[in-house]
C-alpha cells in the first residue's frame, strides 16, 4: 500500500518510496523492497534516466528470479518492456514481452500497461501515430474490462493530446476528460496542458495557446522525453494554425531526440522546420557545445566559432584571417547571427 500511495504521489518527489524501500531493508522485508525498487524503475523510466532504470531492474531480477517472487519478477520484467520502449527500441520491448509471457504474465492487469506505457510510446518515438493511437485504444478497452487504480496508461493525458492535435478531439470531450480529479497526476497533466493548448491556437486565442504550453513544460519538467513529445506535437499544430513559436519548440524537441538516438522524431521535427522555412543546421561535432539558448535559435558550430572570435574585439576580415574563411563568408555568418539573435 505504502509503495501504491508513493507512486501516484502528484509531486515529483520520490522521497517517500525512497524511505519505504530503505525500512523495507532495514525490517527484511524483502517483498516489499523490490517492489519499491521496481517502482522507483517506472519514475527513472518516466524521467528518461534510462541507466538507472536498467541498473535498478538488473538487480531486481536477479534476487527475484531466484527468490521465486513470481508477482515482483513479472511486474520487472513489463518494466523492461517500457524501458525498450522509451528508448524507440523495438527490439528490445518485444524481447522483454516475451520473457514476460515466459513467466505467465500476459494477463489482464499488464494489458494496458504493455499497451498504454510501453507499445504505444514506441510507436510514437518511430513516428507511427495511427499505430501509438491504435495501442492506446487496446489500453483503454482493457481498462474498461478491467477497471485498475493504475492510471498512467494515456486515458488523461497522452490520448487526449493525440486525438486533439488529430482533430478528432475538440473542447467537449478536452473537459470531460480533465474533469476527472486523477487528471491531475503530473504526468498526464503536461500532455492536457498541450492538449490545451492545441485547442486556444486553433481558436484563435494564441495568447493563451502559449501560456498553456509554458505551463505544460513547466509540469513536465521531470519528464523529458514526453516534454519533448509535447512540444515535437504542439510544434506541428502551432505550425498548422499560425501561433506560437513552433521552430523555436521543434528546434528544442530535434536537439533532444538527436542526443538520445531516436531518429525518426528528430527527422520530423527537421522536416517540419523546413517547412517552415527555418534554417536547418547541419550536424558537425561541436553542436553539443553551444550554449543551449543558442541551439534553440538555430546558431550553428561555425557561427558559434565566429562569434567567440568576434569578441575579441576583431573585425570581419580579421576574423577571416584567423578561421581562414573568406571575408564574405564571416561576413554572411555575422548577418545571420544578428537575425537569429
Amino acid at each position: 500500500a505504502a509503495v501504491s500511495a508513493a507512486l501516484f504521489e502528484v509531486s515529483t518527489s520520490l522521497d517517500r518510496l525512497e524511505q519505504v524501500r530503505l525500512e523495507a531493508s532495514r525490517v527484511g522485508a524483502v517483498t516489499t523492497r523490490y517492489q519499491a525498487e521496481a517502482s522507483l524503475a517506472l519514475q527513472a523510466i518516466l524521467r528518461a534516466d534510462f541507466d538507472k532504470a536498467e541498473a535498478l531492474l538488473d538487480g531486481v531480477l536477479a534476487a527475484t528470479t531466484r527468490l521465486n517472487l513470481l508477482e515482483t519478477v513479472r511486474y520487472a520484467l513489463l518494466l523492461r518492456t517500457m524501458l525498450g520502449a522509451h528508448r524507440g527500441r523495438r527490439r528490445e520491448m518485444d524481447a522483454a514481452l516475451v520473457e514476460l509471457r515466459r513467466w505467465a504474465g500476459d494477463h489482464a492487469q499488464h494489458t494496458l500497461r504493455v499497451y498504454g506505457l510501453a507499445r504505444a510510446w514506441c510507436a510514437l518515438l518511430e513516428e507511427q501515430r495511427p499505430r501509438a493511437l491504435a495501442e492506446l485504444s487496446c489500453a483503454l478497452r482493457a481498462e474498461e474490462r478491467s477497471p485498475t487504480i493504475f492510471q498512467l496508461t494515456g486515458r488523461y493525458g497522452l490520448h487526449l493530446l493525440l486525438r486533439v492535435v488529430d482533430g478528432a478531439a475538440g473542447p467537449a470531450e478536452y473537459q470531460a476528460t480533465t474533469a476527472a480529479p486523477v487528471s491531475r497526476l503530473r504526468w498526464d497533466r503536461q500532455f492536457a496542458l498541450y492538449a490545451s493548448a492545441v485547442l486556444a491556437g486553433r481558436a484563435g486565442r494564441p495568447d493563451e495557446a502559449v501560456a498553456a504550453v509554458a505551463e505544460a513544460e513547466r509540469v513536465g519538467a521531470p519528464y523529458p522525453t514526453a516534454r519533448n513529445v509535447g512540444l515535437r506535437l504542439v510544434g506541428e499544430a502551432a505550425i498548422a494554425d499560425g501561433w506560437g513559436s513552433p521552430v523555436a519548440w521543434l528546434r528544442t524537441a530535434e536537439e533532444y531526440f538527436h542526443q538520445v538516438e531516436v531518429p525518426a522524431v528528430a527527422s520530423a521535427c527537421r522536416a517540419m522546420m523546413r517547412r517552415a522555412g527555418a534554417p536547418i543546421g547541419q550536424r558537425r561535432r561541436g553542436v553539443r557545445e553551444i550554449p543551449p539558448a543558442l541551439r534553440t535559435v538555430g546558431v550553428t558550430v561555425r557561427e558559434v566559432e565566429i562569434l567567440r572570435v568576434l569578441t575579441d574585439g576583431l573585425g570581419n576580415r580579421e576574423v577571416a584571417e584567423r578561421l581562414h574563411l573568406s571575408p564574405r563568408t564571416v561576413e554572411k555568418h555575422v548577418a545571420s547571427l544578428i537575425a537569429k539573435t
